[in-house]
Formats: structure tokens, C-alpha cells, sequence
């Protein structure tokens, strides 16, 4: 990968705006009114440039007002539904992928099947089609997907990797931690990798349970699966590497969430990293640290009672309309104008190299292609979205993987073993997930 691409603006405001207008036939206006937008989370560049966008969607329709905040992503769901509950939500939410059958299901969003028209056979003709799918729920579309980021990835420093006799990543999770025991100095661990509470911190150790086999929920049985034998070995590999000495304390992991543990690697204070499809694009790394990114190496051999999958992958930007909504007709044209392909290349390089694009023409970006090759070579052949699977998505969600976030942080301190941390967690998540499900 390279450390230094360059990035071009590919709109200003007022080519965003002539470009805006004409989708428009004629540059007719098709809604007025006022519409809010409540925006979650977002890598500095895509919330910069949202809100430039933004101005060039406000050009392009006058008549309609904007109101439009950006919260941060790891409150989204305490804030939509305090919104929902209190008859203040937003008309569009700018959320993830996962909560959508929970919004769903408690009637917070509007099918967009329902209200987009013709629309949706453009959305469909520009968006690429399992990440089109991700906006997916009981075969109505509730989301527009921008981009997708996938689980989990492992960054690796070059130097150290070469330092410590080896010519090619990891392959497997005993080779992870072969490597990362290799790379340790007094200085500088091996590896690295977030504990804390927040949901892309357990997203990241979803990707290594689902690879292993397991699942946190069981939709046909109804079921909790913390802990199923693949869920329990793949926190187990967390607590390994611990015992290893291979990683910063124990108390710093689980204090430490994704963007800080980015920057101790960026920095050059740890090896490896653990994260999402994203690692360290988003903030950068120093200019004397050679690195890479790869696919987080599989098991050894799956314990879990499911299917393994190469990864887990959700949208974190996806345009959902609320059923609170008094302005529909302005609220789809908010979302159509995230489908055109202006929008869209935001996320193949311009300047945004992020996230795995939703839109089939980022795709040509050369700046993509120069970020990451391998991406491009994998979409080109069929094979990037080949054996994913969506990041785990059902009503109560949030409270198993509120249930997980503790287990984790259980094993990672030693207050518990990975097996007596999940048997409880899943007790726990259980009565919750009855309670929802009556």
C-alpha cells in the first residue's frame, strides 16, 4: 500500500452543484419543504466532505431547507432512539447497517421500496450488488449504502516483520502469534488490538469468532451463542496473546478503543494492529513506518458449530428515512442525490480511501487502484465479497453485543475465563433478548 497518495479535490461546492443539478430532468425541483439529517460517525475526510456536499445538494434545491448535525457514531443508537421515543428523529439517519432490522422492527424507519418509485432502479444500476443488498431487510430495502467496511484486517509494520526473520505476513492464528511474540521489544509490543465497549471494537472481534465458526445469535432457534466453542477459542486467542507478553497491559486494551490503538501503530509503538477493512487510512501514519494491510489470518482450524466466513462487513454511512418523516418526497431526494456517482467517488479515492466504495464507478478510480491494489484486483475478479456474510444484524443486537463487550473485557482483565465470561454473558443476553422478542 502506499503511505502517500495523492488526493484531488473531485468536486468544488459549485462543480458539485452543476453536477447535482443535472440529475435533475431539467433541472426540475422535485420536493420542497424543510428535511433534517442526523449524521453518525465518519473518518475526518467523508465528514468533511459530506458537508461540502451537502452545499451542493442545497444549491441544486433550493426550495428545499437543510437541517442537517453530525453526532459521533458510537452514540447513534442511544440518540435515535431517544429521538424515536421522544417524536424528535431525524427525516434521514445516517447510520449503520447493523441497526437496521432493530430500527425496523421497532417501526422507527420507512421501507424504501414504499416511497422511492423510480428511483430505486438507478440506485440499483449505480451501487454495487452485495453491498446494495447490505441496505436489505425481509426483502425491502431500508438503507442506501454509500460504502461497506469489512472485518477483520491486520496491519502489519514492515520493518519490524523483517526485522524479526520473516518475508510474508501471518497466515494463521498460531502464526499471528509466532510473529507477534518475534516483533516484541521492551519498547514496542507485537500487537495490538482494541477491548473496550464500543461496538466497532466488538465488530473487530466479531470478524475473528465468525471466521472461527461462531455466532453471537441464533435467528431459527432464537437462541444466544456467546458461547459456542467458536466464539469462547477466538477469545481465548485474545487472552493468548496477553499471556504472551506480546501486547501493550491488559488495563491499556481495555481502555484503549480502535482509533488509539490506530495511533499506537501509526506511531510505531506497536508491530501489528487488529481493526477493520479501514486500519490506519484515516489518520495516517508517520512517514518512517512501513506498513501493510491484510485480511486477518484464519484459525487454524475453525472450533465453531457454524460456517466459517472470510469476513463480516457492514455499511457505516447508509441513508435510512424515518418514520417520523413529515417531508418523504424531500427526504428520497436527499438520498438519491447520495446516489450519483458524484457522491459515490467520494470513496474511491476522491479523496476518501477509507472504505470499500459502494458505487460501481469508484471502482475505476485510479486512486483506489494505487491505495489498494488488492482490493481492486479482488472486485475485478468476483472474489472481494466472495464468503462474507453481513456483520451480525437482528432485533437486540445491541444487547448482546453490549453482553460480549463485557465478556470480553472479563478475560482480557483475567477476572474471568473466556468460557466463564461468555456462559454468563449468554445467560445475561438471553433474558434480554426474551423479553425483547416476547
Amino acid at each position: 500500500m502506499s503511505n502517500s497518495i495523492s488526493r484531488r479535490r473531485f468536486l468544488g461546492t459549485t462543480a458539485a452543484a452543476a453536477g447535482a443539478a443535472a440529475f435533475l430532468p431539467g433541472g426540475a425541483r422535485a420536493a420542497s419543504g424543510e428535511i433534517s439529517v442526523w449524521k453518525f460517525g465518519g473518518t475526518p475526510q467523508e465528514v468533511e466532505q459530506w458537508a461540502l456536499r451537502n452545499d451542493a445538494f442545497t444549491a441544486a434545491h433550493p426550495d428545499v431547507g437543510l437541517n442537517y448535525s453530525y453526532f459521533n457514531g458510537q452514540i447513534r443508537r442511544q440518540k435515535i432512539l431517544a429521538g424515536f421515543q421522544t417524536n424528535r428523529l431525524a427525516d434521514v439517519i445516517i447510520a449503520f447497517g447493523q441497526d437496521i432490522p432493530e430500527f425496523a422492527g421497532f417501526g422507527m424507519l420507512q421501507p424504501l421500496d414504499d416511497i422511492a418509485g423510480d428511483k430505486l432502479a438507478g440506485w440499483k444500476d449505480r451501487i454495487v450488488p452485495e453491498v446494495y443488498e447490505s441496505g436489505m431487510h425481509d426483502g425491502k430495502l431500508y438503507a442506501l449504502p454509500t460504502y461497506v467496511d469489512m472485518a477483520s484486517f491486520l496491519a502489519i509494520n514492515l520493518d519490524a516483520l523483517e526485522e524479526a526473520g520473516f518475508d510474508r505476513p501471518p497466515e494463521t492464528w498460531a502464526e499471528v502469534r509466532e510473529y507477534a511474540k518475534a516483533m516484541t521489544r521492551p519498547d514496542r509490543p507485537g500487537i495490538a488490538f482494541p477491548a473496550t465497549t464500543a461496538p466497532v471494537d466488538i465488530n473487530i472481534f466479531e470478524g475473528l469468532a465468525y471466521a472461527n465458526g461462531g455466532r453471537v445469535f441464533d435467528e431459527e432457534t432464537g437462541k444466544v451463542t456467546l458461547n459456542d466453542k467458536g466464539v469462547v477459542d477466538a477469545l481465548q486467542f485474545y487472552v493468548d496473546l496477553i499471556k504472551d507478553g506480546s501486547t501493550p497491559a491488559a488495563t491499556s486494551l481495555t481502555e484503549t478503543f480502535f482509533r488509539d490503538t490506530a495511533q499506537l501503530f501509526g506511531q510505531g509503538r506497536s508491530a501489528m494492529w487488529i481493526g477493520l477493512s479501514w486500519l490506519n487510512t484515516p489518520w495516517g501514519v508517520n512517514e518512517d513506518v512501513r506498513w501493510t494491510g491484510v485480511p486477518f489470518p484464519r484459525p487454524d482450524a475453525p472450533s465453531g458449530s457454524y460456517e466459517p466466513v472470510s469476513a463480516i462487513m457492514d455499511g457505516t454511512a447508509m441513508l435510512m428515512v424515518s418514520s417520523r418523516s413529515k417531508n418523504p418526497e424531500a427526504a428520497v431526494e436527499y438520498l438519491d442525490f447520495w446516489s450519483q456517482n458524484e457522491q459515490l467517488e467520494i470513496w474511491g479515492g476522491q479523496p476518501e480511501i477509507a472504505r470499500i466504495p459502494a458505487g460501481k464507478a469508484a471502482w475505476d478510480n485510479p486512486e483506489l487502484a494505487e491505495a489498494w491494489p488488492n482490493w481492486v484486483k479482488s472486485y475485478e475478479a468476483g472474489k472481494l465479497f466472495a464468503g462474507a456474510a453481513p456483520m451480525p444484524r437482528f432485533i437486540g443486537v445491541s444487547a448482546i453485543e453490549s453482553a460480549l463487550g463485557t465478556a470480553i473485557q472479563q478475560a482480557v482483565l483475567g477476572q474471568k475465563t473466556p468460557q466463564e465470561a461468555l456462559d454468563e454473558a449468554t445467560t445475561g443476553a438471553q433474558t434480554q433478548i426474551d423479553l425483547i422478542r416476547g
